[in-house]
């Protein structure tokens, strides 16, 4: 008797092969229980990502850093672990690794398994069709064994859209008595899952057009992504809201409250354990008893953890609600009774992404008196590389402005054939090899000339996009501090963004260097929208001077950015960027 596990590896799995991982990973702790003969292990290979990432310097850290005892990689700095977790994930490099860390661990541990890898590309990581092509294609591989077996499928590893769709399959395929199991601890065995037995049931599925965009109430799974809520309050009316969530995203329910009309009712539910999901299921089931039965109820299943998925799609089938899933990159709206699909509405307001993540707008970042030395701006990015030498200047780099200073100090910088100058009144004059240039008085030109001025000129590039309505609440030099935070008047914000807006989808931040990019600004722009921007976010790295090749594979290999070069700058790369 043959015993197969079906399953996706994830990132758990991965960093624990990598060894930044305490435990052994889903996979790892599963094999380790002795129940599976053989495993068929479904591999997310991105088609986009540049498959060399894990090369050199990275790679030879790695090689260091992996011999060196638990206690010690544990306490390798974060940012630095993730860059090596973002070039190896979704590559073959990282398969490779992944399986032979794999067999080596079960050779060690004693236990026999058959191990197949079966590479999966995917259009991104929620492309509904690519994951059941592969699940559907790791069943065949498995039925294809003439063998008598069982048949297990593990929810755990990946996306809740990968998860949901091993439940779809098991309960579409009586016949051949698939189980389900899953992890809450990656410590502990995994446990066997019941799906209900209406799953699949039949039901009269109202045409596309006819989905309701108004409910009486709608409950949603909060976790740490809170953008998938907010999309979801203004997708449908709702009287009542509720969060499911757990003590740790508290807060969360209260920065999305206040963006809900006051009319509106919001009750928050905490549940003791995210990863058990009878407690999910239990506590939609009494906040849908509370309601009468004509009551129009449905579930936002975007949230949570993947047994929060599991325990609310249960409570929705045997309640009768509607649950429905946002798919953010492809920017619809999943209903899973009938898999019919709306175009979501998305967000307009960049401030509210701010909101959302529980910050607030501290400096608007509107465009106001920029206008007035857009001349000069432009001319600046003509002499870029003049200015560039300004930036070698001894007295430029001792020059210091501390955020909050209501004027920059004076000063008098004289370079090749090159001058600036700024009184005490604020009036400024800018010589670049022997060409004058127009300055309006101001009170920030050592700001403006360290950088500030890339900022500008990205910013008129990017208006035009903004004027045809193709993007939204174009911002420069916003800031932001956590919500409701006691702020004294030469506090630094917590967060600053050189330019900002929305596609009506997801937030956009741009990064612009006047000098040189180096490493820690692409992580600093990559923390930045995990922080501020949540999933799905993107951002775009902007620099005066062509970026090393180096840094260039290193962006390449981040899902979420975009650099572009010097001389290929301009309206038309822009908009390519951010609608391809």
């Amino acid at each position: 008797m043959k015993h197969y596990l079906l399953t996706w590896y994830g990132i758990t799995d991965l960093r624990a092969a990598l060894g930044l991982e305490a435990t052994d990973g889903p996979i790892l702790s599963a094999l380790k229980t002795g129940n599976f003969t053989d495993v068929v292990i479904l591999a997310y290979s991105n088609p986009c990502k540049d498959q060399n990432a894990f090369t050199n310097d990275l790679s030879t850290q790695w090689e260091k850093l992996r011999h060196e005892g638990l206690e010690t990689r544990l306490k390798f700095p974060r940012d630095k672990a993730q860059l090596i977790v973002d070039a190896v994930s979704n590559t073959v490099a990282g398969h490779t690794l992944f399986t032979k860390w794999l067999k080596a661990e079960l050779t060690t541990a004693g236990i026999s398994c058959e191990i197949q890898i079966i590479h999966q590309e995917l259009q991104h990581l929620n492309d509904a069709q690519g994951i059941y092509n592969a699940a559907a294609s790791a069943l065949k591989h498995a039925l294809s064994d003439t063998s008598e077996k069982t048949l297990t499928s593990f929810v755990s590893p990946g996306t809740p859209v990968m998860a949901y769709t091993w439940a779809l399959i098991a309960r579409s395929q009586p016949q051949h008595k698939i189980a389900v199991i899953a992890s809450s601890d990656p410590r502990k065995p995994p446990e066997t899952i019941i799906l209900p037995k209406d799953l699949l049931m039949p039901m009269v599925a109202a045409p596309q057009t006819a989905k309701p965009s108004e409910y009486d109430a709608i409950i949603h799974l909060l976790g740490r992504e809170r953008m998938p809520i907010y999309f979801a309050m203004l997708q449908f009316q709702a009287k009542e809201h509720i969060f499911i969530t757990t003590q740790d995203y508290d807060n969360a329910a209260s920065a999305l409250s206040r963006l809900l009309p006051s009319s509106c009712n919001v009750k928050t539910v905490i549940i003791q354990d995210p990863f058990k999901p009878a407690d999910t299921r239990r506590a939609i089931e009494k906040q849908v008893a509370k309601h009468p039965s004509t009551a129009k109820i449905a579930v936002n299943l975007t949230g949570g953890t993947k047994l929060m998925f599991s325990g609310a799609l249960a409570a929705c089938w045997e309640s009768g609600i509607e649950p429905f899933y946002f798919e953010i990159h492809n920017h619809n709206v999943i209903f899973l009774r009938d898999g019919a699909t709306v175009p979501f509405i998305g967000a307009k307001s960049v401030k509210d992404f701010f909101t959302v993540n529980g910050f607030d707008v501290i400096t608007q970042g509107q465009w106001n008196y920029r206008m007035t030395r857009l001349t000069g701006t432009n001319k600046l990015w003509e002499k870029r590389k003049t200015l560039g030498s300004l930036y070698q200047y001894a007295d430029f780099r001792k020059y210091n402005i501390h955020w909050g200073c209501r004027r920059n100090p004076p000063f008098n910088w004289k370079w090749s054939k090159s001058q600036a100058t700024f009184d005490k009144n604020g009036n400024a004059t800018l010589l670049l090899d022997n060409e004058s240039i127009s300055v309006p008085p101001c009170d920030d030109f050592g700001q403006y000339l360290g950088g500030g001025w890339l900022e500008e000129y990205v910013f008129s590039l990017l208006y035009p996009l903004k004027e045809k309505g193709l993007i939204h609440d174009l911002r420069i030099g916003v800031e932001v501090d956590y919500s409701g935070k006691v702020r004294h008047p030469n506090d630094p914000p917590n967060g600053e963004f050189d330019c900002a807006f929305t596609d009506g989808k997801r937030l956009w931040l741009v990064e612009c260097k006047a000098g040189a990019v180096k490493q820690e600004h692409i992580q600093k722009l990559e923390n930045n929208l995990k922080t501020y921007g949540g999933i799905a976010a993107k951002g775009i790295l902007v620099s005066s001077f062509p970026i090393v090749s180096a840094l260039v594979k290193r962006v390449s290999s981040s899902t979420a950015i975009r650099a572009v070069q010097p001389g290929e700058l301009g309206t038309e790369v822009l908009q390519k960027i951010i609608f391809s």
